[in-house]
């Protein structure tokens, strides 16, 4: 403690521009100490104090607010601490993982591609040794400031009485110095996950057998509060604005980055659209329809649903809309009179697919279709609630037959349960998760790649992506954008 005090005990007290006066005040506008000739020269103008004046406040002030500093701000930033541990622990299993992976496919492939595979495996530790040595930088630099906060406040705390005046206002501007950069390091904001996918075994294309090695990093771009309230409709309409609904409120508001309102429907809606012509494109499961209307909410068409209600809507590449449709039936017990389709059709209303069985005419393929999307290979990918608790998502091939049934194989939480999904331009598709409280990354084929984004407060709901931009609402109400290359 007396090493750490004889930093601040040997500071300048007298001023440096004029002629070694002594330094009489104090700064507000600057946070600096002032001499008088300071104070009728350039700080003229500034909110200043004398010190004997400002030292009152801080002398009875400074002890309570170190006290809250060690008691709510340090405990918080040690969290993070321990977040850029859990990551670098994943990334060192990703490591383990994409290396297993590698070296099961080998079997596969003739000896003289072995090579390739070594190559992968450097390449894979290279990448994950950077980012884990990313998180041990972090992860040490905020331990360094944590214990030089604990140090300085509990100096304060325990000296502020004795301590002399000129020392007690250099290590006040110090110590909030310090805990401004330390606040800055949040774990939520940098994520780098290195990524091996496998390629398919095809002898004509032996780079494609070995696989790729991909770096996700996540970095968040900015968050927004907007209330507690779930966001259960999100559509991102450039880097900036989303359209966006709260399960409360029955009208999407258009925000932006700040999140301040650009514009409220006036139309009630369950979900919202902007088609590639600039229409807005409604659905209402209240009245069964599907709503297409101008920018000023004047009707163009309007598309009757009766007797099935239309949920979530989502836009494919050619323009036409993709709607989940379901009954008046109850959502996990189905009859044999139950509907729960999944449509594809035009803006005029014609119906060009309807998936709601499999290739026996029989077996239903949902149960309660809560999200759909269509991917940029035709993939229709749709999350499927089976139970309260549980869920998985059904990749179909464009003419409905089944691809895939993804149930989070191999998660460590147990349930999975989807809340909603997106697919970005290299085919990826992105997947919100309840139970994990996470994001997480698939390939075209249904395969599980990576976690994007993991919360321990927040439960990540409705999705978006606009460009290399993830939108990303929560049952919190908060919302974030990330970006991730």
């Amino acid at each position: 403690m007396a090493a750490f005090l004889h930093k601040f005990q040997v500071a300048l007290r007298l001023c440096e521009i004029h002629d070694k006066k002594e330094l009489i005040a104090y700064c507000k506008t600057c946070q600096e100490k002032i001499c008088s000739s300071c104070i009728k020269e350039e700080h003229h103008q500034h909110d200043w104090e004398t010190i004997t004046d400002i030292l009152r406040e801080k002398k009875r002030s400074l002890p309570e607010e170190c006290k809250e500093i060690r008691a709510q701000k340090l405990p918080a930033l040690k969290r993070e601490r321990g977040c850029f541990e859990r990551k670098k622990e994943n990334e060192v299993a990703c490591f383990e993982q994409n290396k297993s992976t590698l070296n099961d496919s080998r079997e596969c492939y003739i000896d003289e591609i072995n090579r390739l595979f070594d190559d992968r495996i450097d390449e894979c530790r290279q990448k994950s040794e950077t980012a884990i040595q990313v998180y041990e930088d972090k992860w040490e630099g905020l331990k360094q400031k944590v214990e030089y906060l604990e140090t300085m406040t509990t100096a304060l705390d325990k000296d502020i009485h004795t301590l002399p005046d000129h020392d007690i206002l250099d290590m006040e501007k110090e110590m909030r110095e310090e805990l401004e950069k330390a606040l800055s390091y949040s774990a939520d904001k940098y994520t780098c996950t290195t990524v091996f996918v496998p390629g398919n075994i095809d002898v004509h294309a032996i780079m494609d057998m070995v696989g790729e090695v991909h770096s996700v990093s996540v970095e968040e771009k900015f968050d927004i509060n907007n209330s507690s309230v779930v966001i259960c409709s999100l559509k991102a309409v450039s880097d900036t604005n989303a359209w966006i609904r709260f399960s409360k409120q029955t009208r999407a508001k258009l925000i932006d980055r700040a999140g301040e309102i650009l514009k409220s429907m006036k139309t009630p809606c369950t979900d919202i659209i902007i088609s590639n012509n600039e229409e807005i494109v409604l659905t209402s499961m209240t009245d069964c329809c599907i709503a297409l209307l101008t920018e000023d909410e004047e009707t163009i068409k309007t598309i009757v649903t009766k007797p099935l209600h239309p949920t979530p809507i989502s836009k494919t590449e050619n323009g036409d809309i993709l709607v989940t449709l379901m009954d008046d039936g109850d959502q996990y017990n189905l009859t044999p009179t139950s509907r729960r389709v999944v449509q594809r059709m035009t803006l005029t209303g014609k119906v060009l697919y309807t998936y709601e069985f499999r290739e026996d005419g029989k077996t239903r393929l949902f149960t309660y279709p809560v999200r759909t999307t269509e991917n940029k290979n035709t993939d229709v990918c749709v999350v499927n609630w089976v139970s309260g608790g549980s869920g998985e998502l059904v990749l179909l091939h464009k003419d409905g037959r089944v691809k895939l049934t993804y149930r989070g194989d191999g998660l460590k939480y147990g349930k999975f349960m989807p809340g909603d999904v997106e697919c970005d331009s290299k085919c990826r598709i992105i997947l919100t998760e309840g139970h994990g409280r996470a994001v997480h990354m698939l390939s075209s084929e249904g395969m599980y790649l990576c976690t994007l984004c993991q919360y321990e407060q927040l439960r990540p709901n409705a999705i978006s992506i606009y460009g290399d931009n993830l939108w990303c609402g929560f049952n919190e109400g908060k919302l974030k954008v990330l970006k991730y290359i």
